[in-house]
């Protein structure tokens, strides 16, 4: 082979890796100094929305963004806690706001008033060439006041480009949000629907998003996915060139995670009858393997029961595979 090409593949290699690295040590950064601010400020509860451009519109690389720091943030808090984004967006739809609506100090004080908490974390995201700027405030939500802040940079390669690039379909404007409809790929497992509506190359990572739908007209269904005693979860993504990545507890947002134990759960999450959960998941080489865009294998187990009394209940163990198209 042609020696400028090896020395070309493995610069292009070892880049993508800074890049990589880059952003995920700014993330935690950002994190970081947030932790201490809310500390500071005396704040208990908190929750992130998605980032947006300057006119406020959404990206999958805004989304990103927003999940990188609530992981980070549960990871580094002290003496608060973090609302689920899950949560979060079930909460907005119910009483009809939007991210973008939350810096108007009346809704701000709704949301704090609905879901117990007393900061907000927001963002926004500019493109720079071949860098990637982030800014993100914490905004109480008694009177929209902007009590702190962090910044950060990033180098930028064409995943990045193709996440912020991606729309997110975030409102504009104080209208609900409204449902979208895309679905890559889904599968019936009894009452529990699973809807997969993205597989993106995310630096050197698959994130999957699904919709997790209960069909149940009449009552609800308790749902987690399945792991190993050290929550690993069971399954994972393999893409067209045959290499596997996985994913553990820390890194599912919206969905509880927890082994099978005497024929049920310990923990799983609600979705109320005829309700939809949405869900995200990152997954990971443990080998340091880049993923490949393409046709890619899912596989994963979910647990699902009816009756969730006294912190435990009988699950029944459903096997979803399907083939995804990452882009």
């Amino acid at each position: 082979m042609n020696p400028t090409r090896i020395i070309t593949a493995v610069l292009c290699f070892t880049l993508a890796s800074v890049q990589a690295q880059d952003m995920d040590k700014e993330l935690s950064g950002v994190a970081t100094k947030l932790a201490t601010l809310i500390k500071d400020n005396g704040k208990k509860k908190v929750t992130v929305l998605d980032f947006t451009d300057l006119q406020g519109g959404g990206s999958e690389l805004g989304r990103y963004i927003a999940e990188e720091l609530t992981v980070n943030l549960v990871m580094v808090k002290t003496n608060f806690s973090v609302l689920d984004r899950a949560n979060l967006k079930k909460i907005l739809a119910e009483h009809k706001l939007t991210a973008t609506g939350l810096i108007n100090p009346e809704n701000a004080k709704k949301l704090g008033q609905f879901a117990g908490v007393d900061a907000i974390i927001l963002g926004t995201i500019v493109a720079r060439r071949q860098k990637v700027s982030v800014t993100a405030k914490i905004i109480t939500t008694d009177t929209a006041e902007i009590v702190g802040a962090a910044k950060a940079e990033f180098m930028s390669d064409e995943s990045t480009q193709k996440l912020l690039l991606k729309s997110a379909d975030a409102p504009k404007s104080d209208e609900p949000e409204q449902k979208d409809d895309k679905v890559i790929a889904a599968k019936t497992l009894g009452d529990l629907r699973v809807d997969v509506k993205s597989l993106v190359v995310a630096q050197r990572d698959f994130l999957l998003t699904l919709d997790l739908v209960n069909l149940n007209s009449k009552k609800s269904l308790w749902v987690a996915l399945n792991a190993d005693n050290a929550q690993n979860v069971r399954g994972g993504i393999t893409d067209q060139d045959g290499r596997t990545f996985v994913t553990a507890w820390n890194e599912v947002s919206g969905l509880t995670v927890t082994a099978e134990q005497h024929g049920g759960f310990f923990h799983a999450t609600e979705i109320p009858r005829t309700n939809t959960l949405p869900v995200t998941i990152r997954f990971f080489s443990r080998a340091g393997s880049a993923p490949t865009a393409g046709s890619c294998s899912a596989q994963l187990e979910f647990l699902t029961g009816y009756n969730f009394d006294g912190n435990f209940g009988p699950a029944k163990v459903n096997n979803f595979v399907a083939k995804v198209k990452a882009d």
